[in-house]
């Protein structure tokens, strides 16, 4: 859903006020905040931003600012700082997280769109001279509009998301995985440099050698110590093509054999560019694929599963081309595929133009959203398995608790290299050098969301008593408990930095990391 900012919003006096000589009056647990020209108590507007895209919950905002630039961001945050009866403040890009992890009760929810209203390339600005290859990219927009820009100069960010209408913000607060994670590191390893607001409403450009604390800290830090305004993102030559490989197995130990392998091609030019995988553990999901299969294919997946009794597994690999490498992509899939093990003539094939590969979500949205299959519910599950442990996973998991699960929805599978991701950020990965990202990607409906949220929740109480050293990725936790264990020997560093840039508590309570404006 698209929101935009009421005109009726527009007062006649100045966003900008000096906080000394302000006066608060309380409203509603919040203060006067008539003073910022475009700010919105009106349920009308609230009611806007009370759940995500989970729906799972609601909770709505006791107000929501609509900023015009990074400056208005900041003041706001001054003024709760600086309060008698300072107020919580949460960014919201997208809306895209699924357990109300931008939610705001008595709060301010920040729409961070607002930024760049009408121009959605007026804050992103493409370098493509000189040794390094970078763009600015305010951290309201979208990774699509970040991707239209950079392709008018040839050029492209290294690393996507699966879809790429998550905001550049939002997806570098937690860390930013996609099928090219395992070349170059999640998002948050390819920043050169970010604006970030801090909790106390200062303005820092920070990098890894200018306040280096505050760049390792907001990479993966969940909007605890600051709201990102501007990202400084590597890039890399585009190119126009895309063979896309999926490749199905029935032995889950034959397909990592082959992950791993695909993923560990020493020259880079000469690999994959994208190495995801799937599981398919019932019937509802394999009747999903028809969309980026042919009504022959599926019906021969479909006899396979069958036949098999299930779990399917797939690797979706991708190799990007253009026109001067196109006659040597033959060959160099033939390399690629020479000794993999999956089912003889089970190999399916097809070429899509780069941009339709990357932005390929979203065409499904347009297609499930007019059949009310797109907004959810969304009780999703995303966890990080050490390799050691996923065969043990696949037992108790796949091919237990949850085989014949017949909700629909994908269920993803892929390997990552801890190398390519920097230990000095606030995000948490297994100790081990190779762990698999494990996505529970379900569409329940009103009948099944409790059955599929009891289904995760027996999934995360499984690796604690089999002690499989799983960390969950876009965490949801309840109690500051479940946070210390899920950060482990980062817990620490995590909460004197929150001391540090966000005293107060007053960033992101929606996380439910830290009390709203506990002492710290």
């Amino acid at each position: 859903m698209e929101i935009t900012k009421p005109s009726s919003l527009i007062l006649p006096l100045t966003i900008f006020i000096t906080l000394t000589s302000f006066v608060l009056s309380q409203h509603n647990g919040l203060p006067n905040l008539d003073i910022f020209s475009e700010i919105s108590r009106n349920p009308n507007d609230t009611s806007l931003f009370a759940t995500d895209y989970g729906n799972l919950s609601k909770s709505t905002p006791g107000a929501v600012f609509y900023p015009s630039s990074p400056n208005d961001i900041a003041t706001l945050i001054r003024l709760s700082y600086w309060s008698s009866k300072p107020f919580p403040i949460s960014q919201r890009g997208s809306g895209h997280s699924v357990h109300g992890q931008t939610f705001v009760p008595d709060g301010v929810l920040v729409y961070m769109p607002s930024l760049g209203r009408n121009q959605s390339d007026c804050r992103i600005t493409t370098v493509s001279n000189g040794p390094i290859l970078y763009v600015d990219a305010g951290g309201e927009q979208r990774w699509i509009n970040v991707l239209n820009a950079t392709l008018k100069h040839g050029l492209m960010p290294r690393v996507f998301t699966d879809y790429l209408l998550a905001t550049v913000g939002g997806t570098l607060s937690n860390a930013g995985i996609g099928g090219s994670a395992f070349k170059y590191g999640p998002q948050i390893s390819n920043v050169y440099e970010l604006d970030v607001i801090t909790g106390t409403g200062e303005t820092i450009t920070c990098s890894r050698d200018m306040e280096p604390d505050l760049f390792y800290g907001a990479l993966g830090g969940l909007g605890q110590f600051g709201v990102i305004t501007r990202a400084r993102i590597t890039l890399e030559p585009a190119q126009k093509t895309v063979r896309r490989v999926r490749l199905f197995y029935t032995d889950v130990e034959l397909l990592m054999k082959d992950q791993e392998k695909l993923i560990s091609v020493e020259n880079d030019s000469s690999g994959f560019n994208f190495v995801e995988g799937q599981v398919f553990l019932s019937m509802e999901q394999i009747s999903s694929i028809g969309s980026v299969f042919s009504d022959n294919d599926t019906a021969k997946i479909t006899r396979l599963f069958n036949e098999t009794d299930g779990p399917l597994y797939l690797i979706d690999a991708a190799l990007y081309f253009n026109d001067t490498t196109a006659a040597s992509v033959d060959q160099k899939i033939k390399v690629l595929l020479k000794e993999l093990h999956y089912i003889s003539g089970y190999a399916f094939f097809s070429d899509t133009p780069l941009l339709d590969f990357l932005n390929r979500l979203y065409y499904q949205e347009v297609q499930l959203r007019p059949l009310g299959l797109w907004l959810g519910p969304h009780p999703w599950l995303i966890m990080f398995v050490p390799k050691s442990k996923v065969l043990e996973f696949d037992s108790i998991i796949f091919k237990g608790i949850l085989k014949g699960n017949n909700a629909s929805g994908s269920l993803l599978f892929f390997p990552l290299i801890r190398a390519k991701w920097d230990d000095k950020m606030s995000v948490v990965t297994p100790d081990e050098e190779i762990f698999y990202a494990v996505s529970f990607l379900w569409s329940a409906t009103a009948n099944n969301t409790q059955t599929l949220i009891d289904a995760n929740d027996q999934v995360v109480s499984i690796c604690e008593e089999y002690n499989l050293g799983c960390k969950e990725y876009l965490p949801h936790f309840t109690n500051q408990q479940d946070w210390k264990r899920q950060f482990g020997n980062k817990w620490d560093k995590f909460v004197s930095r929150k001391k540090k840039y966000d005293p107060k508590v007053l960033l992101s309570p929606g996380q439910q990391v830290f009390t709203p404006l506990e002492k710290l």
